[in-house]
């Protein structure tokens, strides 16, 4: 079969450099944690290489479906006809020297299909990581803050509660005092409204609505307090994603791309150069999730947990908050799936137009 030709491009064609080194193997991915993961004053752990995998791993979801196919022989045991089996191996001898020939010629063609799968990849990337598309990496930023926000509250509002011991270790404001003492004994005074004899029914529906209404003003009250802190955070992680999209992401797209390419085996049985079909694209995703958030823990975890502790202004909790591996999924998330989207809108990934929604089926 004759090779389609490659896409028009007014670069040379380049291999991309080989891997200055292997990935050590990732390990199982641990159970989701039922306390939150060590904080930065543990030490070694979240700057050690060990540390940052483990991050990396709790932050990628693993999602492999595979199917096994069974071939199924009917009456295999039944006798036949001496000159139809002698036909059939016949035939079956020169199936098997055609698939001889086709897989040498496939295993000649593959090295070629791969090459030029990284560099189109390659080029691709660094044209939608460029200062010339430096829009797109700020509006991806806005999103992840507005992301790290609804963590944050969500953190604020209900870690100290998923303690064991169901108490708080420590308030540092009234309001978030008085929060706590009301959500800890919510459901107990949820149950008395709920059973208390009431002169009219009306009176326990505006009974009840009083106090939803008193605990969304308590909510918003505390989270006030920590509005301040959560702004400083996020400039501090707009700065470091900045820095991490536009130059250390960059200079190592060469060897990602290498490394996913290879690792998904999306050139394997694969003639075309310039384009992923939809077939290979769940393989494709999972080498390029896992290799970015490995790439995105060991250059950013780092400053953004060195900047958070070494600030005066950063409660214990905020520092624990900043070594959350959800946040890193939650980046993965926003960045990989418009990166997808572009992929797709450049004929890179041959998907269907409503891949999107097709995703969990992948």
């Amino acid at each position: 079969m004759r090779q389609p030709p490659p896409p028009p491009s007014g670069k040379r064609r380049v291999p991309p450099p080989p891997p200055r080194g292997s990935i050590p193997r990732m390990p199982a991915p641990p159970p989701k944690p039922s306390q939150p993961p060590p904080e930065p004053s543990a030490g070694p752990l979240l700057v050690s290489t060990r540390g940052k995998l483990q991050v990396a791993s709790a932050a990628l979801a693993l999602r492999r479906e595979q199917v096994a196919a069974t071939v199924r022989y009917y009456g295999a045991d039944q006798q036949t006809n001496a000159e139809l089996d002698a036909i059939t191996a016949a035939v079956v001898a020169e199936l098997q020297q055609l698939q001889l020939v086709g897989e040498e010629r496939r295993a000649s063609i593959v090295p070629d299909v791969e090459i030029e799968l990284i560099q189109s990849l390659r080029e691709l990337l660094e044209k939608l990581f460029s200062p010339k598309r430096r829009g797109f990496v700020e509006r991806k930023i806005r999103d992840i803050q507005r992301r790290i926000t609804q963590l944050f509250f969500n953190s604020e509002l209900y870690y100290q509660l998923a303690l064991e011991s169901g108490r708080v270790e420590s308030a540092e404001w009234p309001e978030q005092a008085l929060y706590y003492a009301v959500k800890i004994h919510e459901q107990t005074i949820l149950d008395e409204l709920s059973t208390m004899p009431m002169a009219d029914e009306s009176i326990r529906e505006r009974a009840l609505d009083t106090w939803h209404a008193y605990t969304r003003r308590l909510r918003t009250d505390f989270l006030s307090r920590t509005t301040p802190e959560l702004e400083r955070l996020l400039g501090i992680y707009r700065d470091v994603l900045a820095d991490f999209f536009f130059d250390g992401f960059g200079r190592g797209l060469g060897e990602f791309c290498w490394k996913v390419v290879k690792e998904s085996r999306v050139a394997q049985g694969h003639e075309l150069g310039y384009k992923i079909k939809s077939d290979r694209f769940p393989a494709f995703r999972e080498a390029f999730d896992k290799h970015f958030l490995e790439s995105l823990v060991f250059q950013v975890q780092e400053p953004i947990t060195k900047r958070a502790a070494e600030s005066d202004r950063f409660r214990d909790a905020t520092s624990r908050f900043v070594s959350d591996p959800q946040i890193h999924s939650e980046i993965c998330t926003v960045i990989n799936d418009a990166v997808y989207d572009y992929l797709h809108g450049e004929g890179f990934l041959d998907l269907p137009s409503d891949w999107r929604h097709l995703l969990s089926r992948f």
